[in-house]
Order: C-alpha cells, then sequence, then structure tokens
C-alpha cells in the first residue's frame, strides 16, 4: 500500500518523546510504550491526547487530507430465481437452485411481503422470516444484502462522495431516519437510484439489489496514527508507530501539554503549537485560484472552445 506523501519519513513515538525529553534537559528513554518511568508514561498519555487534538481540529472542516480516504466495496445481490410458494407458507419449494442465496439476506418478489428476511436454504428452497401472500407456481424473486460494513477507522463519511460506479449514478442519501422508514414501511416507488442510510454502525442500501455493483464513499479517518506496516490506529501501540500527521505537531503539542501540567508557563508554547496546527491545516489540502479582477470559474472540461463546429456527436 502507498503512503501518502505526509507520513513517509516520519519519527517514531519514541524518537518524538526522546527529542522532547532531551529538548527538557531529561534522560532519553530508550522505550517508550509500556515504560512505567512516569515522566515517559506523562508523555505518551500527551502524545495521544495531541493526536485526538489534531484529528478533531481537521474532522470538523475535513482539514487533513492525510486522513481522507475512499472506501469501495461491492453490492451482493443476485436476481432470476424462481420457486413455488403457497399462500400463509413461508417456504418457497421447486427452486431449480438456490446458489450464492445465505441466511440473513432479503428477498424480492411480488409473491412476499417487502423485506422478507431468508431463514434457512436447501439445494431447492429458501425459508423466510415471513409468509407468502399468494399462491404462485414460477414466481419471480431476487436475493441480495441490505446492509454493508463501514470501515473500522471510519470518523465520518464525506457528504457527495457515494456513487455507484457501475451504472456512474451518484448515491441518494444519507437519508433521515423518517425518509428510510417511509421507504421500509410506506408505499413509495423504487426508481432506479439507489438510496443509503448510515444506522447501527452499518451502510443500508435500498432497493436491495439483485446485483454487484461497485460502490464508493470517501470517509475521514480516525487513524491519527499508524503502525510500521501502514495499519491506521488511534493510539500508540508500538515504539515504532509513528503519527500520519506531521511530527513536528506532536512534539510543539506534547510540550505545550507538559509545561502546563508541571504548571509552568504554557503560553508561549501553546501558542507556537496552534499557530503551527493553523498553519499546517491552511496549507495540507492546497487551495484554488481566487482572481479579484476576474469571475472565479471550476475548470471547464467541455465547451464552445473545445467542440467542434458541426460534426458533433458523429
Amino acid at each position: 500500500m502507498t503512503q501518502p506523501l505526509t507520513s513517509l519519513n516520519q519519527k517514531t513515538i519514541l524518537r518524538i518523546v526522546q527529542e522532547v525529553m532531551g529538548d527538557f534537559g531529561l534522560p532519553q528513554p530508550t522505550q517508550v510504550v509500556g515504560n512505567t518511568d512516569k515522566t515517559v508514561s506523562q508523555l505518551l498519555i500527551h502524545a495521544t491526547r495531541v493526536g485526538e487534538d489534531l484529528a478533531a481540529r481537521g474532522s470538523m472542516n475535513d482539514g487533513w487530507p492525510v486522513m481522507r480516504k475512499e472506501y469501495t466495496f461491492n453490492l451482493v445481490g443476485y436476481g432470476g430465481y424462481s420457486g413455488n410458494v403457497t399462500a400463509g407458507s413461508n417456504v418457497i419449494t421447486g427452486m431449480p437452485s438456490t446458489t450464492n442465496i445465505a441466511i440473513g439476506m432479503v428477498g424480492t418478489s411480488t409473491a412476499t411481503p417487502y423485506g422478507v428476511t431468508v431463514t434457512g436454504v436447501t439445494a431447492n428452497s429458501v425459508t423466510l422470516d415471513q409468509p407468502a401472500l399468494s399462491t404462485q407456481n414460477g414466481a419471480l424473486f431476487s436475493f441480495g444484502n441490505e446492509s454493508y460494513a463501514i470501515p473500522a477507522d471510519a470518523d465520518h463519511f464525506i457528504q457527495q462522495t457515494g456513487w455507484d460506479r457501475s451504472f456512474r449514478w451518484q448515491l441518494v442519501g444519507p437519508l433521515s431516519a423518517q425518509e428510510w422508514q417511509v421507504l421500509k414501511s410506506g408505499i413509495s416507488p423504487t426508481g432506479p437510484r439507489l438510496r443509503y442510510r448510515i444506522m447501527d454502525g452499518l451502510i443500508f442500501v435500498n432497493p436491495v439489489p439483485a446485483s454487484l455493483d461497485n460502490l464508493v464513499m470517501e470517509y475521514y479517518s480516525t487513524g491519527w496514527c499508524q503502525s510500521a506496516t501502514g495499519t491506521p490506529q488511534t493510539s500508540w501501540a508500538a515504539d515504532t508507530d509513528t503519527p500520519v500527521l506531521q511530527d513536528r505537531l506532536f512534539t510543539l503539542g506534547i510540550i505545550a501539554r507538559f509545561l502546563n501540567r508541571k504548571g509552568f508557563d504554557s503560553t508561549s508554547a501553546q501558542r507556537e503549537y496552534d499557530d503551527a496546527v493553523e498553519a499546517a491545516i491552511g496549507r495540507a489540502g492546497g487551495s484554488r485560484v481566487l482572481p479579484i479582477n476576474a469571475r472565479a470559474e471550476p475548470p471547464i472540461l467541455i465547451g464552445s472552445a473545445n467542440l467542434p463546429d458541426t460534426g458533433y456527436g458523429s
């Protein structure tokens, strides 16, 4: 995995604490994580609080690009199934195939209530949690997963970044609780667009898919530090861990917090830390040019300047 530029050649938490203690004229430790020395353990706690503070400052306006990530996943849904149902029975029988159908999937058919869930599967039958609405032979069905996992390090998803790349359609959502219950409990048209809701630590989609579309969303990570192998973390687990954000910010933040907790004047150190953080956030993602003597426009990808006068579309 390619690491972001801001986390390359970062100092380890061991090196950061060594430099801070050296700055105060204290003995430099050879171990930080698991060290029982009170001063070292306090500095490790300060390093954690600085990381949490930096992540929180950035998440308010997505200010740390290095902590923005892209999450792609595939829907799980299959169509084209057929079987026989009897009104009042919750078993679909006589199915030529039940391949890919799994317990927990949601079934869709005109013969069954909306949102029925699979509770059992055999080679030629599927058991549902609700009985069929009518008796039909050769009724058509599709089955799919309604909910999908959220990345373990996700703090929040960034607005208007959800897309169905298979159809190149933007996802509709996130839906509110009221909108979601209208779709789940009311009578409403399905339509071609996929809608989603974030709840219960999962991403729920509607309608339940009958395909394997590829979805994408961008999210803001909670991982302000990482292991030596690049695994995102929210706390220091080893001396070889490195901050994802600029290590200089951690050094300045630890110094300010240490002085404050020890009762020394930390005004200057805190100001230096705050100024460094604001400058780093301001530079982190770059910025668009905002001319004061002309109208600011986004890049023109297609327009009259790059279209032929005749034969357009041929």
